[in-house]
């Protein structure tokens, strides 16, 4: 169970690493972001990415000290 939920998780974080916008630094890099609703999406996304980062480290260091085998 444990490994099942560590690859749903993985490919979760993979997909929401995809979807983040590049950082752009041209002339006018702030203008991307005219928008609240852009801002807000883009922390959303971050915070979901965080989690999901999170996540996965604990359930690495949980099925690799307790070597969970499925």
């Amino acid at each position: 169970m444990i490994k099942i939920l560590w690859l749903v998780c993985s490919v979760f974080l993979i997909l929401a690493i995809m979807i983040h916008n590049p950082k752009s630094s041209g002339v006018g890099g702030g203008q991307s972001q005219l928008f609240s609703g852009t801002r807000s999406a883009e922390e959303s996304l971050n915070k979901i990415t965080w989690g999901l980062v999170f996540s996965f480290f604990i359930l690495t260091i949980y099925s690799a000290t307790l070597g969970v085998s499925d």
